[in-house]
């Protein structure tokens, strides 16, 4: 990926953004699919963007239960500074779903002042608040899902937000496999599996891998 390329780098010249790159001391990493990313608690610092591959937001809380509170595809930005949140009664890290590269910067480093008052520094910022205001949409997004009462209200509302942001002449497809799924909506698995074999049935919902279409999208076939 070229650094002109990468989303907190946006509207900056090819030249400037390895001047940046290289100003914000970021730091390029890979990781091997299942293996841990960032734990935020050691990490307050720090923030990281995907270059490639895919990774989710994992949580546990007190009693050791895992949920997935997001998937983080190419471009994706992570760090204690888009969870909106306090709770010191659970754990966040980011685990890598395939293998992956990952960018970090520390925070610190990208809202001090700059020194020549640059516009590109200045741009960089903007950004930032730019992404700041996707995570909370995002996280608004998942009070919607998991207020739903039901598991096919839930299920129907994750994925009619994954199909509204697909874009046109595309498939959907969920970012997690049916594991991943049921820890993203904190259901249990096997009853998650009987819903979707319900909604298949129905005639509501239909999936090939992870590919997917509801009842009401006639656009798009698997």
């Amino acid at each position: 990926m070229l650094p002109e390329e990468n989303i907190l780098f946006k509207g900056i010249e090819h030249d400037d953004c390895s001047r940046m790159i290289s100003c914000f001391n970021a730091d390029i990493r890979k990781f091997k699919s299942g293996s841990r990313i960032m734990d935020y608690s050691d990490n307050p610092d720090k923030l990281g963007i995907v270059l490639n591959g895919t990774a989710v937001m994992v949580r546990y809380d007190a009693n050791g239960v895992r949920s997935i509170m997001e998937s983080l595809g190419e471009q994706s930005v992570f760090g204690v500074y888009f969870t909106f949140t306090a709770s010191q009664r659970s754990g966040i890290e980011i685990a890598a779903e395939t293998d992956c590269e990952v960018m970090f910067v520390r925070r610190s480093e990208i809202t001090k002042r700059c020194e020549n008052a640059c516009q590109c520094h200045s741009r960089v910022v903007e950004n930032l608040l730019e992404l700041m205001s996707e995570k909370a949409i995002s996280l608004n997004e998942r009070i919607e899902v998991l207020s739903q009462r039901s598991i096919e209200d839930k299920l129907i509302s994750c994925l009619s937000i994954i199909e509204e942001k697909t874009p046109k002449g595309k498939v959907p497809q969920i970012p997690f496999s049916t594991t991943a799924l049921s820890d993203y909506l904190c259901v249990n698995r096997s009853a998650l599996q009987r819903e979707i074999s319900r909604l298949k049935k129905a005639g509501i919902l239909t999936i090939s891998k992870r590919k997917f279409k509801l009842q009401h999208n006639q656009d798009c076939d698997i």
